[in-house]
């Protein structure tokens, strides 16, 4: 089983290789199995701190990135499922965690550390970052 985190954005990311602990990589191969709505595809990305303040960093007044774990089985079939009902959002401007059991206030200086102990990343729905 291969296990692949995808992430899609509103635009282009300057450099595959950021400063940072980020190497990203074009995720056109990948396009069609992904369930997402945003024209711009690159593998990488997590679930830990520094890719919370890389994507706080990048994303600017507006932004949408939406990530994704997309795992494959034997032969490349696809192991991972899309179910809308169970997507979280996440607002980097309002500090919020919302998935299908409600909306969540993360504390205002340790914002970083609470998302990062959630389940952000998943093969069953996509996570949407937002910044308004």
């Amino acid at each position: 089983m291969t296990r692949h985190h995808f992430i899609a954005t509103l635009k282009p990311i300057s450099e595959f290789h950021l400063n940072g602990n980020f190497a990203f990589q074009t995720g056109e191969a990948y396009k069609d199995l992904l369930p997402f709505t945003l024209p711009y595809v690159y593998g990488g990305g997590g679930e830990d701190i520094e890719f919370i303040t890389f994507l706080d960093a990048f994303m600017e007044l507006g932004d949408v990135v939406e990530q994704y774990i997309f795992e494959e089985g034997k032969n490349g079939q696809p192991l991972s499922h899309h179910f809308p009902e169970e997507a979280r959002t996440v607002n980097l401007l309002k500090k919020t965690y919302k998935d299908q059991y409600g909306e969540y206030q993360l504390h205002s200086k340790r914002w970083k550390e609470e998302l990062a102990r959630r389940t952000i990343a998943s093969k069953r729905s996509v996570t949407t970052f937002v910044k308004f």
